[in-house]
């Protein structure tokens, strides 16, 4: 069994190295922005092509998988991540970002991981800012894990908190920031994400707390879904709305913070009175 394993293993790490090995064309002239886009698209099709024929002969060399252990379990999805994204994507609750307020995934940029589109997969100095906020707060007002870590936690992990359990936490967000563009994990985290009152992903939430798709919100509507992801029971507007306005304010005041809307935005959004579908106002 170990002699297979290592062998499945040394197959592997030689295809790879191969891969990276072969040199590439260098073009004679520059490439124009459309040109340089499609050699892009073109790679990653032949990548992920070569990817899945050097793990199908890793996988055929082992026993079955249900018996493989959790650590192998993990490195196999590390390179087949697309076996769970895909189904995500087939939902027909599914929500493309350009189908929703952008002020959805702006608030949620800007409670969650206003750097997000600027650093990698993990951001070191975003856990040492949050510790530095929230023992200057008193509580816990932000997260230190990026939006990344956090789709890979609710989706491929479970929440157990373990120094493996980080380990690969951290292993398979940098593999799904080498796969998949910002605003697509961005997209992915929106649509999987839990908010409370049985909705699961953006076009249930909307619907649950203010009867609408995701397109209609306005700036304070998407505030407040913003906010419920830190604490979805506990934050459930419908239940709970005088602590969700709360947490609301502190998405907007983010928003304004990280310049994403103005101060007339701001006050029209703190002042606006949200209704939801229960009939309270908050």
């Amino acid at each position: 069994m170990i002699k297979t394993i290592v062998m499945a293993l040394l197959i592997f790490a030689g295809m790879v190295a191969y891969d990276s090995a072969t040199s590439k064309p260098t073009p004679t002239m520059p490439p124009t922005k459309q040109e340089q886009q499609q050699t892009k698209e073109q790679q990653q099709k032949i990548n992920k092509h070569e990817k899945s024929a050097a793990m199908a002969l890793f996988v055929s060399l082992l026993p079955d998988r249900k018996t493989w252990p959790s650590p192998m379990q993990k490195f196999y999805l590390a390179f087949n991540m697309e076996e769970v994204i895909d189904p995500i994507r087939q939902n027909p609750q599914w929500t493309p970002l350009k189908s929703m307020s952008q002020d959805i995934p702006k608030a949620l940029i800007a409670i969650e991981d206003h750097d997000f589109y600027n650093h990698g997969a993990i951001a070191v100095e975003g856990v040492l800012r949050a510790f530095l906020v929230n023992l200057s707060a008193g509580e816990v007002v932000q997260g230190g894990s990026t939006i990344t870590q956090q789709f890979v936690k609710n989706v491929f992990l479970s929440h157990e908190q373990s120094m493996e359990r980080k380990i690969e936490e951290a292993i398979l967000s940098l593999m799904l920031e080498d796969n998949y563009t910002k605003d697509e994990i961005l997209e992915l985290y929106l649509n999987t994400t839990y908010f409370g009152a049985g909705a699961n992903g953006i076009k249930q939430a909307t619907n649950k707390y203010f009867g609408k798709q995701p397109s209609a919100l306005t700036l304070a509507e998407a505030a407040v879904i913003a906010a419920l992801p830190y604490a979805p029971s506990a934050l459930n507007p419908l239940e709970n709305p005088l602590e969700c306005k709360k947490r609301q304010q502190l998405v907007l005041n983010s928003m304004h913070k990280y310049g994403m809307i103005n101060q007339g935005q701001l006050a029209e959004a703190k002042a606006e009175v949200i209704r939801l579908s229960n009939g309270l106002k908050m």
